[in-house]
C-alpha cells in the first residue's frame, strides 16, 4: 500500500490550505517511531515545494501520551515558524509545546495519523466547507447561554457557557495558530457549572487497553466540573486503575468538549480521527491546555499529570433549549444550509 498519488494531494492541502505554510520558513515535522512516516515524508515534500525548509524528526514511542519530549525535539520546536506533529503518542499540551507556541507561528497536531487516513481525512473532503460548518457551529454555541446533552448511551449533561469563546479547532492557519485536524468545535463551559451524566461509548483514550473497544459504556457522574463517581464494565475498571496511577485529582476535572462533524471520519481508535466522527460528543479531561481557554492567552487553566478523551456517539445537543443536532445528525437550519451546499446527507 502506498498511496502517493493520494497523499501528495493530501500533503499539499496540508501545507498550503491549512497551514499556509510561506516561502522561506521552516516547518518542523515530528513523530516517534511507532508512526507511518510516508505521511512525515510527504509533508516534508510540500513543504519543499512551497518554497520552505522542512527538518523531521523521529523520537522513541514513550509508554506515556503527553509527556515531556526529549529536548532535542523541544529545542526544534522552540526554532520552528510551523510545527506539523504526527507522534502517536501525542506531546499536545506539554511545557515544551506551551513553550513553542509562543515562538511558532502555527502548530497543527495530527497524532497518529497513517497515510490511508490523512488522505481520507484532507485529500477527499470540501475542506474550505467543513471550515464554513465549523465557524458557524462556533457562533452558535459561543452566543448560547447553556448546553444540554443527552445519548442512547445513557448521557445527561448540562452546562452554562458563561460568555466563553468556543472555537473551529479544525480551521486554517490565516484565522488561529493552534489547529487541529478538521471537523471539530469546541470549547470550555464555565466548569463549576457542569453536571450529569456522560456515558461513552465511541472510544476513551488514553490508555491503549481501552480506544473503540468499549462494550459498555464508561459512565461519568459529573459534579460541578468534577467527576465524581466511574462505573461500567471491564473498560470502567481499567480507566479507574488507569486514572488512579497518576495520585492527582485535576485528572478528574473536566477540561472542554467538541463537536464531531468530519464526513469521511471512522471509528478507528485513533483519536485524531475518532473524535471528529460525525454526530459524535468529545469530552475531554485532565489538564486543560492553552487550545483549550483561549481567554487565558497562552495559559494553562490548570496543570494536570496527563489529559484523556471520551467520545459519546450520536449525541443529541440542546443550545438554550433549542436542537443543534439529533441522534448524531445537525438539524439546526443555519447548519442543515451550509450541509446542504456542501453535499451532505446525513
Amino acid at each position: 500500500m502506498t498511496w502517493y498519488i493520494e497523499l501528495d494531494k493530501a500533503a499539499r492541502t496540508l501545507v498550503d490550505y491549512i497551514l499556509r505554510v510561506r516561502k522561506g520558513e521552516d516547518v518542523l515535522i515530528y513523530g516517534d517511531d511507532a508512526n507511518d512516516e510516508a505521511v512525515l515524508k510527504a509533508t516534508a515534500s510540500a513543504v519543499y515545494a512551497a518554497g520552505a525548509t522542512p527538518t523531521i524528526v523521529i523520537t522513541e514511542t514513550r509508554r506515556q501520551s503527553f509527556a515531556e519530549p526529549p529536548k532535542p525535539l523541544a529545542a526544534a520546536m522552540m526554532d520552528a515558524d510551523v510545527a506539523v506533529e504526527f507522534s502517536v503518542k501525542a506531546i499536545l499540551y506539554t511545557k515544551a509545546q506551551i513553550n513553542a507556541l509562543r515562538r511558532n507561528r502555527a502548530y497543527i497536531c495530527l497524532t497518529s495519523l497513517d497515510r490511508e487516513a490523512m488522505v481520507r481525512t484532507i485529500a477527499w473532503v470540501d475542506y474550505p466547507k467543513m471550515v464554513e460548518f465549523g465557524e458557524k457551529l462556533a457562533e452558535l454555541t459561543t452566543n448560547a447561554k447553556e448546553v444540554r446533552v443527552t445519548s442512547p448511551s445513557g448521557t445527561d449533561f448540562s452546562a452554562k457557557i458563561g460568555g466563553r469563546l468556543f472555537e473551529n479547532y479544525g480551521s486554517t492557519a490565516d484565522k488561529r495558530k493552534i489547529i487541529m485536524l478538521g471537523g471539530q468545535t469546541g470549547g470550555s463551559p464555565l466548569e463549576d457549572t457542569e453536571n450529569g451524566v456522560l456515558a461513552f461509548d465511541g472510544n476513551v483514550w488514553p490508555p491503549d487497553e481501552i480506544k473503540s473497544n468499549i462494550r459498555t459504556p464508561i459512565r461519568f457522574k459529573v459534579e460541578k466540573g468534577v467527576i465524581k463517581e466511574i462505573s461500567g464494565g471491564v473498560e470502567a475498571d481499567i480507566l479507574k486503575r488507569y486514572l488512579a496511577e497518576f495520585n492527582d485529582p485535576n485528572m478528574y476535572r473536566i477540561a472542554h468538549f467538541c463537536y464531531g462533524y468530519h464526513p469521511m471520519a471512522r471509528q478507528t481508535g485513533d483519536i485524531a480521527e475518532v473524535e471528529r466522527v460525525w454526530g459524535c460528543f468529545q469530552v475531554g479531561f485532565g489538564r486543560q491546555g492553552p487550545l483549550l481557554r483561549p481567554d487565558l492567552k497562552g495559559e494553562l487553566g490548570w496543570d494536570a499529570a496527563s489529559h484523556d478523551d471520551g467520545i459519546i456517539l450520536k449525541a443529541s445537543i440542546w443550545l438554550d433549549g433549542e436542537p443543534v443536532q439529533k441522534d448524531g445528525k445537525f438539524v439546526h437550519p443555519e447548519l442543515l444550509k451550509i450541509l446542504d451546499e456542501w453535499g451532505i446527507s446525513q
